[in-house]
């Protein structure tokens, strides 16, 4: 159990949460978004997000 705990609060293990979530919310719609993000932030995750470049 011990163990288990450990993995899901290490920083790369968050760190690969954080950019799942990333890929997902580039396809979902906008409240979906949100969603997500309290969700991450409820985990303690660093948010990121992919976004087009104008120009």
């Amino acid at each position: 159990m011990n163990s288990f705990l450990a993995l899901i609060t290490s920083n790369k293990f968050k760190g690969a949460i954080s950019l799942a979530a990333a890929v997902v919310m580039y396809f979902t719609p906008d409240n979906i978004d949100a969603i997500i993000q309290a969700g991450l932030t409820a985990y303690g995750c660093v948010i990121l997000m992919i976004e087009e470049k104008n120009g």
